[in-house]
């Protein structure tokens, strides 16, 4: 192959890589006065049922259950359902103990997640329906805090700020810093009406929006995404609080996050597959620039595992050449490369100033900075190998 024909990979992906940075930083700035705006509380009390589907989850639930009954919220305007997926420890047990303080507790034999948040959909009577994840618990303000982004009629669903419990040790930190940035990109994402996840450690919807789109897909394993989507796809809106926290439990070692990587990533892949049709200008921005930027990144993906395959095997390691040849190899994609890094730098930095309160360590998110794009190529690796190998997809292997 010509080396011209890697060339011009090299800069297609470089551009891209440069376009999306720009583009950010441009809703950013058109944007920053209102980053951290929380709209107006007017009030609005309904009824709230919080679905909590568990499985094997006794050392959590009462954590999770504890917070909920320690909400500022009027505990006449709270239902809480326990949905106890078939569990093989004590979950049930646990649960049942908080009856007597008004929770409901349902039992049905194992058949996932998505399963049993529609069994809960089934019996709760709220006006608002919560999904939370049994390893999660909320702050006491968090359901007021959330309450205000249903002002506007056109909000189906809102999603708290998913924050990582307290960290225990290097890769729990790291993700800390990768869940903190990640709330400053969803809150880009609302001045664009193009919030696709609603994460399951919390989020929010509308009673009817169930009976108007369907319950969670049993067979999808992103499901919080997948339900996203099929929302987006009938053009309602979905919202993002930037100060109503929930902890979510994270995975403590390297290949627990490979795995869930994996099962993200792979089920990321479906659920673009399956909502190619959001596409166009039928979905304004979402449409036309996140939904295709985010395929493009993911051909981007396979473009830089093409090129760095082609460099080790096919050409020689300027480090052998001698030095002289690596400033002759220096060009103007490596310009572009380094303006790109710097951005990306500034950027993050940026993100992280509206939460300063949550005692991010400065030599950790220089880490994340430096290693997380390898992390990354990684876990595309293993989802792309094992979609290719037509691995089924578990919770537990990806």
């Amino acid at each position: 192959m010509e080396i011209s024909t890697i060339k011009l990979i090299e800069y297609a992906v470089a551009f891209m890589a440069l376009y999306i940075t720009i583009f950010y930083i441009l809703v950013y700035l058109q944007n920053r006065n209102r980053m951290g705006e929380a709209p107006k509380d007017t009030g609005y009390e309904p009824k709230v049922s919080i679905l909590i589907p568990a499985y094997n989850e006794e050392k959590n639930i009462a954590r999770c259950l504890d917070s909920i009954l320690n909400s500022d919220y009027p505990k006449k305007k709270l239902e809480i359902l326990v949905i106890d997926d078939g569990s093989k420890d004590g979950t049930l047990k646990a649960a049942k103990e908080y009856e007597k303080r008004g929770v409901t507790v349902l039992h049905k034999e194992n058949s996932g997640k998505a399963n049993s948040l529609n069994y809960g959909i089934e019996k709760a009577k709220g006006e608002l329906i919560a999904t939370l994840d049994a390893d999660s618990y909320i702050m006491p303000d968090t359901i007021r805090k959330m309450l205000p982004h249903f002002a506007d009629k056109a909000v189906a669903a809102v999603t708290a700020a998913v924050k990582t419990e307290p960290p225990k040790n290097f890769i729990q930190e790291l993700q800390k810093v990768e869940y903190i940035y990640t709330l400053f990109s969803r809150r880009l994402l609302c001045f664009l009406d193009a919030v696709h996840v609603t994460p399951g450690p919390f989020s929010m919807f509308r009673s009817w929006v169930f009976k108007e789109v369907g319950g969670f897909d049993p067979y999808n394993i992103l499901e919080d995404q997948e339900m996203a989507m099929r929302i987006q796809s009938h053009n309602y809106k979905i919202r993002s609080s930037m100060d109503a926290s929930v902890y979510t439990e994270v995975p403590a070692d390297f290949i627990s996050l490979l795995n869930q990587r994996t099962r993200w990533h792979r089920g990321g892949l479906h659920n673009a597959a399956k909502y190619t049709n959001l596409i166009g200008p039928s979905y304004g921005d979402l449409g036309m620039i996140v939904m295709p930027l985010g395929l493009l990144a993911v051909a981007a993906i396979f473009a830089v595992i093409f090129v760095s395959i082609y460099y080790y095997f096919f050409t020689i390691h300027p480090a052998i050449s001698g030095a002289g040849s690596i400033l002759f190899l220096l060009n103007p994609i490596h310009i572009v490369g380094a303006t790109i890094m710097i951005l990306t730098i500034a950027w993050i930095f940026t993100g992280l100033q509206f939460f300063r309160g949550e005692g991010l360590k400065p030599h950790m998110v220089l880490l994340y900075i430096v290693s997380y794009a390898y992390l990354i190529l990684l876990f595309w690796l293993s989802a792309i190998f094992k979609e290719l190998t037509m691995k089924k997809m578990t919770w537990e292997s990806g």
